[in-house]
This record gives C-alpha cells, sequence and structure tokens, in this order.
C-alpha cells in the first residue's frame, strides 16, 4: 500500500477500525505491562486499549480548545506535550488541517508508546517524526515558535510540572495559548486507580489506602498530587507574560449537572456514584461546598502568552 493510500484509509471514517485492527494487541501488551496492578478487572485494560485507539477521543479534546477559545486550530503550529500513541497528533493532520508536532519521552511506564506513535503515523501516511522524542522540562523548539500548546492527563505524570509549564509559555508566541487538562488530587476521584480519593491526600496515606484495595502502590510514586493550589503557585511565577484564561470550573459544573463525559477508562464508576448523587438531591450541595473547596476535575488550566 503506497503512501496515499494509506492517509486516505487511515482519514476515513472506520479510522478507529483499521487503528484496532493494527494496533490492539500491541497496545494492550503495553498497558498489560505498564498498568495492570492499577485496575481491578483485566476488561478495563482492554477498554484503555481501544479507548487509546479512539479518533473520538481526540476529536473531543481538539473541539475542546476550539470552543473554550473561541479559536480555529487550522492552519496554526500546535504542540502537544505528551503525546501518548499519537493519535491526536494525527488526527490534528489529517481533520483539522492542524501543523501538529507531538512530544513523548515513550520511557519508564510508557516504554514502547513512541515506537507504536511512529508506525500509526506511518500508516496515516503522515510523517513519523511528527512525534518527536523528548520530555516537557526541556523542549527541543524554539523561544516562540508556536500558536498553540496543548496537554491531556499528562501533567501528574512528569518529573517537574513547573518546569513543563515554564517550557510550554517559552514556546509560545504572543498571544499564543495553553491548554493543559490535568487531574485534580484536590478532589473525590482518582481516575489512574477508578476509585474514589480523599482530597489533598498524602502520599503516605494514599500508600495505605490504595495497598488496602490490592492495587500496584508502586504506580504512587510515579505520580504528581497536583491540585489547585499547586497550579495557581507555578502560573502566579510568569505574571506579567500570561493571563489565565479559565481553570475549567464551568466545565466540572456542567458534566456533574448533565452527566455528558464520556465512561472512558474507569469514568462507569464515576458516572454511577454521580447517578447516586442526583437520585438524593444532593447535587446542588456537592457542587456549592466543591466550589469552596476547590474539587473541580479535571483542572482545565487555559492561558494566553501576553509577552
Amino acid at each position: 500500500m503506497n503512501t496515499m493510500e494509506q492517509a486516505e484509509e487511515c482519514s476515513s471514517e472506520d479510522l478507529a477500525e483499521v487503528l484496532v485492527e493494527r494496533y490492539y494487541e500491541r497496545v494492550l501488551e503495553l498497558y498489560r505491562r505498564s498498568f495492570s496492578g492499577l485496575v481491578s478487572k483485566p476488561v478495563y485494560l482492554e477498554r484503555m486499549s481501544r479507548d487509546a485507539l479512539d479518533p473520538r477521543r481526540s476529536r473531543a479534546q481538539l473541539d475542546s480548545v476550539e470552543q473554550m477559545h473561541d479559536m480555529s486550530l487550522a492552519g496554526k503550529r500546535v504542540l502537544e506535550v505528551g503525546s501518548g500513541l499519537g493519535l491526536t497528533v494525527a488526527v490534528a493532520r489529517l481533520e483539522y488541517r492542524v501543523a501538529a508536532i507531538g512530544i513523548e519521552p515513550g520511557s519508564d511506564e510508557y516504554d514502547g508508546s513512541l515506537q507504536i506513535a511512529r508506525d500509526m503515523l506511518a500508516t496515516c501516511g503522515l510523517p513519523p517524526d511528527a512525534v518527536v522524542s523528548g520530555v516537557g522540562e526541556s523542549l527541543p523548539f524554539e523561544d516562540a515558535s508556536f500558536d498553540a500548546v496543548i496537554s491531556s492527563n499528562v501533567l501528574e505524570h512528569v518529573r517537574d510540572p513547573a518546569a513543563v509549564i515554564r517550557e510550554s509559555i517559552r514556546v509560545l508566541r504572543p498571544g499564543g495559548i495553553l491548554h493543559f487538562v490535568v487531574p485534580n488530587y484536590g478532589s473525590w476521584w482518582e481516575g489512574h486507580y477508578g476509585v474514589p480519593w480523599l482530597p489533598n491526600m498524602p502520599l503516605w496515606l494514599a500508600r495505605i489506602y490504595i495497598g488496602t484495595l490490592g492495587r500496584d502502590v508502586s504506580f504512587l510514586d510515579t505520580l504528581q498530587f497536583v491540585n489547585c493550589r499547586m497550579m495557581e503557585r507555578i502560573v502566579a511565577e510568569h505574571q506579567g507574560r500570561v493571563r489565565v484564561l479559565g481553570w475549567g470550573t464551568q466545565l466540572w459544573e456542567h458534566r456533574l449537572r448533565t452527566l455528558d463525559f464520556a465512561e472512558y477508562h474507569t469514568l462507569d464508576k464515576l458516572k454511577y456514584i454521580l447517578r447516586i448523587m442526583h437520585k438524593i438531591g444532593a447535587i446542588d450541595l456537592l457542587i456549592t461546598v466543591g466550589k469552596r473547596l476547590r474539587w473541580e476535575t479535571p483542572i482545565v488550566l487555559r492561558l494566553e502568552r501576553t509577552a
């Protein structure tokens, strides 16, 4: 199959079917090595693998960026920090006409993801080097070289969240936007394990809690327990260089009131809990208290580079 045929096949409506057929087993094996100790049932690893190959997730992410910033990404130069399997970079290039570039370390618990990303890009007739090997703490790009920097569920996995945000701001052009989605460990839900969470739980207590559930506690040592206060402190370091556009509070409230969010990975458990809250008439109280105590999750940090 030549490159043009690959691109046509990969950009068609059955993109998900093509990717699942070609990459599902590789992704499942990768996730078994990395996450088998996190989930309560093997079926969640299978779901996680299919979710990772579902272009609807990438479209939802890109649509959210466009809608929340009231802009089109078409023709823009966009960097994705933490590209994983590279699907969002591929969808951005094929369907949104974005000059998208990703960066992915492909090491530690994600060993193998970089190679899969490059293979998938090639399958789609895209340059494999559209996903670059590297880390967010030291981006291999020039100052002011991107119109947007986006990231989803990555910042909690990096070595130094402050350095990643600093580097992301550095490579933004004036007027460029940053859109980072990150779990809030000041909330009541932990998405990797798919369990209720005590807001702002310290690591030592988290190890006891996760251990009593029979899950792999070593994964906790790879996480940054990001919360709103931490993010506000990091952003405050850049006062005068950026303008904060939002933290995702309205999105969180909308999702709680409408239950309008996809049930990826273990989110079916969270939606079940929220349905109970609706039935007992407690959702308004949850939102009111949650806003005061900063329970919104995920945090959706939106910035504009001003200078």
